[in-house]
């Protein structure tokens, strides 16, 4: 496992990829449920389990590592605020570094290999790329819930990349989860079983049929995508 203090910050995305890797890492890990992130006043929903309330976005901890998980979409505002927060709750907790996993829908949307890019998030985040050996994005285009990502993070001097994994616009996109769960994998030094992913997969799909429905209708009524690698010709 990592020997400095490092946060990953996912949220639903194109294919699910961040939210999904994540999940699965908390459980591979054993890491602990610690609390709730609140950036906002009204909540959109809460857990009740065994007379206790719990918010969407949960804390996740064990030794140096820390998770922030939504399974809630969120709009571009709220995007905004959980990832200020996020930051907040690193520099409160003495984290050095950031990962926000996401997912990255590749033209023609069509089966292959899936690639896992780093994103410099700031001029404190350049050494990270060749650290993690993760290639460059590119081009793209970035808008929506992922600009407002890059917005909070650019002007931040938090050591921080977004690590966009290619996928398909299809949810959850198995292929691109496992290729993240293996880059983070790396980048948090820490051996991760994926053999049993597909099978895990339908159990957190069927535990997660409202967070899928949920994204896809999301993708579906807002116009263009939140990332994306543009045709050959463009950009």
């Amino acid at each position: 496992m990592t020997n400095e203090k490092m946060l990953i910050v996912a949220f639903p995305s194109a294919g699910l990829v961040g939210a999904f890797a994540v999940s699965y890492l908390i459980e591979q890990l054993g890491m602990n449920d610690v609390g709730e992130l609140e950036f906002k006043k009204i909540s959109p929903s809460y857990a009740i389990r065994k007379g206790k309330i719990y918010g969407p976005v949960r804390i996740y901890s064990k030794d140096n590592l820390y998770a922030i998980l939504s399974n809630t979409p969120l709009n571009p505002i709220d995007t905004y605020d959980l990832i200020t927060k996020s930051i907040e709750f690193a520099k409160n907790n003495n984290i050095k570094k950031i990962i926000i996993p996401r997912g990255l829908e590749a033209y023609g949307n069509i089966k292959n290999d899936p690639i896992s890019y780093g994103l410099i998030a700031n001029e404190n985040s350049k050494s990270l790329l060749d650290e993690y050996n993760l290639p460059n994005i590119p081009s793209a285009i970035i808008h929506g819930v992922d600009a407002s990502v890059i917005s909070a993070l650019k002007n931040s001097e938090m050591p921080c990349i977004v690590l966009y994994t290619t996928c398909r616009m299809m949810f959850p996109d198995d292929d691109a989860i496992i290729k993240s769960i293996k880059t983070l994998a790396e980048i948090i030094k820490a051996k991760v079983e994926t053999e049993k992913f597909e099978e895990r997969l339908e159990q957190i799909s069927k535990e997660n049929e409202k967070l899928i429905a949920e994204t896809k209708n999301y993708f579906e009524n807002t116009s263009g995508k939140s990332a994306s690698i543009p045709p050959p010709g463009i950009g």
